[in-house]
């Protein structure tokens, strides 16, 4: 069953780790999780500054979220959102960081 959005949009960023956030599976709360690495470098993809973890998450809530349900819906007990599924290689904005080639080889 995929899990839907909290109604209420409340999520917790005050941990050093993770920003929480909750999706319903029906009536029961399932708790979520992205890493604030994966907000870092969501953001820095962007071009927006890697300290705006906040902004960054309500940008991407929505993608965040189908892969907080698609986790559930393979097992996950608690999703956890990581960089590589945020932004993965090889993305357009990935492309784009500097540092990184980009060519027919990569």
């Amino acid at each position: 069953m995929p899990l839907t959005s909290d109604p209420s949009g409340e999520f917790d960023a005050a941990n050093n780790e993770a920003l929480f956030f909750a999706m319903f599976a029906g009536d029961d709360r399932i708790d979520c999780r992205v890493d604030l690495a994966a907000l870092r470098d969501r953001a820095a993809a962007d071009g927006s500054s890697p300290n705006d973890v906040v902004e960054t998450f309500k940008r991407h809530r929505s993608t965040i979220e189908r892969i907080a349900s698609e986790q559930y819906d393979t097992s996950a007990t608690m999703p956890v959102v990581r960089t590589h599924q945020l932004t993965p290689r090889g993305s357009p904005a990935r492309r784009s960081e500097p540092g990184l080639l980009v060519g027919p080889d990569n």
